[in-house]
């Protein structure tokens, strides 16, 4: 139709992994760093540590991304998850104040420092999961969190890798610690050492300008409200975003994906012209 085009690539040679689907493709707000304006933001995908043998983005795909040059692209360690995808561990959201947006990231740290709280408070019997439409009925606690040794360091794992991704995140994107936010979340290894998560994992919401669709985390209820909403809502809100829960066990989160994975969002496109901008 008008004013709409599309690019379509197709390996011939390579297989095809859950590091080519799009949720492993993702754009920066407009940055700036080290003096170079990217107005349009850089591209963000998901890749294999640099000194494995992981699964990669298909390389036809990669060469097409980086050949555009405008948006420069970056590359992150995805690997370690299961499917793969960065929007599973950073997303970004608008802000109205000068940096004009903050940095998502998912936070195991983050979950056991609530928790530990929490616990501290008295309230170390809570009980996740309540309403939850997924398989594993069984009654799971704070205190049963933390005392799981094993879940502890598979959290560790995948906060290490999450934090190797977020120092490549600053470097590229010009982005200091006030720039971040660490939203609550958990891991769980599955049989082949990957990173799944524990409980549907907000990361990969829907950011629809101010409205923010979340995938219901089902943490422990505490006087009536999960906790962990409570501390999204505490860390989101204050920046005029408006935080909505979706419960997306059954129609997502089942199959690894959350409500990102099977939305999409009309967008106002930059007034900028692109095509104007040499890199």
């Amino acid at each position: 139709g008008p004013d709409f085009g599309y690019v379509h690539k197709e390996p011939l040679f390579e297989a095809v992994t859950s590091l080519d689907f799009f949720g492993n493709l993702e754009v920066s707000p407009p940055v700036s760093v080290g003096g170079k304006e990217y107005p349009l933001g850089r591209i963000l995908i998901g890749s294999s540590f640099p000194t494995s043998a992981g699964r990669r983005m298909t390389s036809m795909v990669r060469d097409f991304l980086h050949a555009q040059q405008v948006q420069a692209p970056v590359e992150l360690y995805s690997d370690w998850l299961a499917l793969g995808n960065i929007n599973e561990f950073l997303t970004f959201v608008p802000t109205s104040d000068k940096k004009r947006f903050r940095m998502l990231m998912a936070s195991p740290a983050a979950c056991y420092k609530l928790f530990r709280e929490k616990q501290k408070e008295g309230q170390g019997e809570a009980t996740m999961f309540k309403g939850y439409s997924g398989t594993d009925t069984k009654r799971v606690t704070i205190n049963k969190v933390l005392s799981n040794d094993v879940l502890a360091q598979q959290n560790q794992y995948a906060q290490r890798c999450i934090d190797w991704n977020r120092d490549i995140l600053k470097k590229e994107l010009g982005l200091m610690e006030e720039d971040i936010i660490d939203l609550p979340t958990l891991f769980k290894l599955n049989k082949q050492g990957k990173a799944v998560p524990y409980f549907p994992n907000m990361v990969p919401m829907i950011v629809l300008a101010k409205d923010l669709g979340i995938p219901k985390p089902f943490g422990p209820v505490l006087g009536g409200e999960c906790c962990v909403e409570r501390r999204a809502r505490a860390l989101l809100e204050p920046l005029g975003l408006c935080c909505r829960f979706l419960e997306d066990v059954a129609s997502y989160h089942g199959s690894l994906g959350e409500v990102r994975c099977a939305t999409s969002v009309h967008r106002t496109p930059f007034s900028f012209l692109w095509w104007h901008f040499r890199p």
